[in-house]
């Protein structure tokens, strides 16, 4: 009779323990799973974790979103990239050297870079920001941060002396400084470039840089602009005329244009321009083989 008793029992007494354990286990699943720092802590604290358990916990969890916040910033950085906005060299710039010679190029002013940054870094979630420093050593520096909206930021710093050039008073000459290291750290940061205004060949960007820049002397007062431009010698002609000759046979530019862009640079003779005139454009499979 006892036996079969404890037959009877054996069963019964496993079956309550399973059915304990469903329970249990029912009811961790109901629980709601942490997702943050804070949770995971009340979690923890709640099993009664030590400070040290805590504190792991929350380093943690911070490692964890710094990790995620910087693989966004990568791939909104991508696709930034993908189709990255056009700067173009909007202002141009001029001076007299002591010898006489004439110094004229183009370059992009900070509200170029910024009008074109800062909408497209706006559409992928970047912000930027600017800080300026000025150490004892008279050097500015100017450091530019991009953050995303995930929250990882990233920087680059630039450092100048003060722009001493024509007759700036001392604010002029810091403000001209952070002004340029400004446009500077941004295209560095955002890994851009500024475009020529006009297709030159890597020329300076204008057609003729005399013809639109103030013209000032080392002391900067300004001086008269000169009547043409310099003559084109047969030894220098020898030396340009074949990167002339493949823009017009690439297609890039008619015989006619080309003599126009650069008969703003140098002056030609009759013997010069009709060479120039005398090359031809290539068909387009011609030049596609090349």
């Amino acid at each position: 009779m006892n036996e079969v008793l404890e037959m009877d029992t054996a069963p019964s007494q496993s079956t309550a323990i399973a059915a304990s354990a469903a329970h249990q286990v029912a009811a961790q699943a109901s629980r709601p799973v942490a997702t943050n720092a804070f949770e995971l802590v009340a979690h923890a604290a709640a099993r009664g974790a030590s400070m040290d358990e805590l504190r792991t916990f929350i380093e943690l969890q911070e490692r964890l979103e710094a990790n995620q916040a910087r693989k966004a910033y990568v791939a909104a950085m991508a696709e930034f990239k993908r189709t990255p906005p056009q700067i173009m060299k909007d202002k141009a710039v001029g001076y007299y050297n002591k010898d006489g010679s004439f110094t004229g190029y183009r370059h992009s002013t900070l509200g170029a870079v910024c009008g074109a940054v800062v909408e497209a870094l706006g559409t992928h979630g970047f912000s930027h920001r600017w800080d300026t420093e000025q150490p004892d050593s008279g050097m500015i520096a100017v450091t530019c941060a991009i953050t995303h909206a995930m929250g990882h930021c990233e920087t680059t710093r630039m450092v100048a002396p003060p722009d001493n050039s024509g007759k700036k008073n001392a604010i002029q000459q810091v403000a001209s400084t952070i002004t340029y290291l400004q446009r500077y750290t941004l295209l560095a940061a955002c890994g851009l470039a500024t475009n020529e205004q006009l297709d030159d060949d890597g020329r300076g960007g204008a057609d003729n840089p005399q013809a639109d820049v103030p013209h000032t002397g080392a002391d900067g007062e300004r001086k008269p602009q000169p009547e043409g431009p310099p003559p084109c010698s047969d030894q220098q002609f020898e030396v340009e005329a074949p990167k002339w000759r493949k823009t017009v046979e690439g297609g890039k530019k008619t015989p006619e244009q080309l003599l126009a862009m650069v008969s703003t640079r140098a002056t030609f003779t009759e013997a010069q321009k009709k060479a120039i005139l005398s090359w031809k454009q290539k068909p387009a499979s011609a030049a596609n083989e090349e």
